[in-house]
């Protein structure tokens, strides 16, 4: 199961990086400023270092334009 949980985590991640990109243009910082979180986390989480709290999804979300459910849009939960 963790394995599973490690999967879907990194696919999220995947998807946020792709509107970051479209919305930031990679900016790091920008990015971090508006979801209000540190350029440090920001960066280990696209890098898969660190996990992503369900507080800051929200927050990446938002600033996004997207919805937590639109993230998670076709993500096949168990297999």
């Amino acid at each position: 199961m963790q394995k599973r949980v490690e999967e879907i985590e990194v696919e999220l991640i995947q998807r946020i990086y792709k509107l970051f990109l479209l919305k930031f243009n990679g900016n790091n910082s920008e990015f971090a400023r508006a979801t209000q979180c540190s350029e440090t986390t920001i960066r280990r989480i696209f890098r898969n270092e660190q996990g992503i709290t369900v507080n800051l999804l929200l927050r990446m979300c938002h600033v996004l334009n997207t919805s937590v459910s639109e993230i998670f849009d076709g993500l096949l939960i168990r297999k």
